[in-house]
């Protein structure tokens, strides 16, 4: 007896939806992309209970009469391509006919529409794959489709589902992925009945630009507008000095599709030539228009990988509209990464290390309070590593890729800490690390990670008593991008006990009144938006935040490497890292310190 069996077309559409649908922001993708394809002006999308109690969307596009309102439900059935060559040029999001009949599959799914010129429109019900029903409608013309109960007839994808901010994140996202490249189509988004996007027809996406990311985001950013070997660049790159913590701010399309796509990453970083510092990134929005027949988008079913047939000439094309942009209007010298941090000699005061501010260092407005050292204690063996550090939610990684912490690379015995905690500051290697003697070897210190340690539980031991806060001579206004903003409306309550004095002003600005007199001065219009973002990044936008992790995100203002130290700062921060109750970790579990043995030095130098 035969054991092969053919599926039912419903069991199969459900396994298609497995690989099409994977949450409830795959569906909004969907909807919205056909409803481009369909020659939409308007397209509005509602949500409720995190997109699983409804998706809807609707558009003014061209509509569809009754056959295509049925054949759009067969799987494979698209108006997209009609033969093997269509599929070699590909010049539509949506081509393989299998997101509607898989969205049917998994929800209960109805179409109203309408083609232009009909006297009435159609109504289509769906529940679980089966059509329940299709009956004559009045309707504008257009389509709206509205997805109900999403996963209810498959309630393990409903349990690998994350928090409904998560949720809630991801659908913006993919409504705003839409959004950027095509200025001429107006879009809004309503989450349970509050409106998140609202964004009219505009004949440039600069208007756009200001309102998903803020007006001094885009201030930030430079136009590109450049062709090369039938490759068109055209968007927005940062000028120079302006990074985020992670590739998540690199928007980047080809031909109106967002992809991820290593020839365009590495075109930008040759652009810049540069590599990325301490793992931050040039946030860009760029759109590369090509020849369809250049570009194979029959990679993946979420359609998020491409290949490109000439690599090499997307990378150049890439590359050089970058260096256009950059060399097209005269800016200041590039700053480093410490300008858009807070000034040195803040740092280091509050982190209690001697310092004195070089003659040019302009005087600070407020002078930190002295704060009493804990008493000293003496480590002869460091406390073995905390578990339980929070990751970052692996789920928010799956759509565009972030900076996870890289593991800590396995070294040779000889070279781990051995707690030979070091006595005396020899000197600093690259002004980043400090070369320190102990009874045993050489111990070198990576003065950033030190400098975080020391941080975090200044932070955290000021969490435990009332924070004492410096108000601000005039309040600063921020705007912020959507989803820093929507952890910050969150967690005001943590932050505040913090030292933060925060006030909302609208739905993505905030007005900072006070910061905690650890983290006074410097550039609070960089600190405060990266704050939040490492918040975001380390937590996967889960709410409430705790102290603990506020803390952490906050110690990023730490000295940075290659920042030069005197010899004089360098022992007493090394002093201070002693003095921590976890002084050879970083708050993120990277090593503050190794050790090279004696015995390994003479056996470098043949002495055994």
């Amino acid at each position: 007896m035969s054991k092969i069996r053919v599926l039912s077309e419903q069991l199969a559409n459900r396994i298609a939806a497995g690989e099409v649908i994977e949450r409830p922001a795959s569906v909004l993708k969907e909807l919205v992309e056909n409803a481009i394809d369909a020659g939409a002006g308007n397209i509005r999308v509602r949500v409720e209970g995190a997109g699983t109690r409804l998706i809807a969307v609707t558009d003014d596009g061209c509509g569809m009469d009754a056959d295509d309102a049925l054949l759009c439900l067969e799987t494979h059935g698209t108006s997209k391509i009609s033969d093997d060559s269509g599929i070699e040029r590909i010049g539509t999001l949506g081509f393989r006919g299998e997101a509607i009949p898989s969205i049917a599959s998994v929800s209960r799914f109805s179409i109203r529409t309408r083609p232009a010129g009909a006297v009435e429109g159609l109504l289509v019900r769906v529940d679980g794959g089966r059509i329940l029903g299709v009956e004559p409608v009045g309707c504008p013309v257009g389509t709206a489709m509205e997805v109900r109960d999403l996963f209810y007839n498959t309630p393990a994808r409903r349990k690998f589902l994350k928090s409904k901010l998560t949720e809630e994140t991801h659908l913006e996202e993919a409504l705003l992925l839409a959004a950027l490249p095509r200025p001429e189509i107006g879009f809004e988004l309503t989450i349970d009945g509050r409106n998140v996007i609202h964004s009219p027809a505009a004949a440039s996406p600069l208007p756009r630009l200001r309102a998903f990311f803020g007006r001094r985001f885009a201030e930030q950013m430079l136009p590109v507008d450049s062709e090369q070997d039938g490759i068109r660049v055209s968007g927005f790159i940062a000028a120079p000095g302006f990074t985020r913590p992670s590739r998540r701010e690199q928007r980047t399309f080809v031909n109106g599709r967002p992809v991820e796509a290593l020839a365009i990453f590495r075109g930008l970083r040759e652009g810049y030539d540069a590599s990325p510092a301490d793992g931050r990134y040039p946030p860009c929005v760029l759109m590369l228009e090509m020849d369809p027949e250049e570009v194979d988008v029959n990679v993946h079913p979420a359609k998020r990988e491409v290949r490109f047939r000439r690599e090499s000439a997307v990378l150049r094309a890439v590359s050089q509209a970058v260096a256009d942009a950059l060399g097209q209007r005269s800016r200041p010298a590039p700053r480093t990464d410490l300008d858009y941090q807070i000034p040195r000699d803040v740092l280091l005061s509050a982190a209690e290390v001697g310092y004195t501010p070089r003659p040019e260092t302009p005087e600070l407005i407020f002078d930190p309070p002295e704060i009493p050292e804990p008493p000293e204690r003496s480590y002869p063996e460091p406390l073995p590593p905390e578990a339980g550090d929070p990751l970052p939610d692996p789920d928010m990684l799956t759509d565009r890729p972030g900076p996870v912490p890289a593991p800590v690379a396995e070294m040779p015995e000889a070279m781990v800490f051995n707690s030979d905690w070091p006595t005396e500051v020899l000197g600093i290697l690259d002004q980043t690390y400090l070369l320190a003697a102990g009874s045993n070897g050489l111990v070198l210190v990576d003065q950033h990670a030190a400098h975080e340690r020391v941080m975090f539980e200044k932070l955290m031991r000021e969490a435990e008593k009332t924070v004492p806060s410096q108000p601000l001579l005039l309040p600063l206004v921020l705007e912020l991008p959507r989803r820093e903003a929507a952890v910050l409306w969150r967690s005001l309550e943590v932050l505040r006990g913090l030292g933060f004095d925060l006030e909302p002003t609208g739905n993505n600005s905030v007005m900072v009144n006070a910061l905690p007199v650890t983290l006074q001065g410097g550039e609070l219009e960089r600190l405060l938006p990266d704050l939040l973002a490492e918040l975001v990044e380390e937590t996967g936008g889960r709410t409430p935040l705790d102290r603990e992790l506020v803390a952490r995100a906050s110690c990023r203002a730490a000295v940075k490497a290659h920042e030069a130290l005197t010899l004089e700062e360098a022992g007493e921060l090394l002093a201070q890292l002693g003095r921590c109750r976890q002084g050879t970790l970083c708050p993120h579990g990277r090593p503050t310190m190794l050790t090279i043995t004696r015995s390994e030095i003479e056996r470098r130098f043949g002495r055994r």
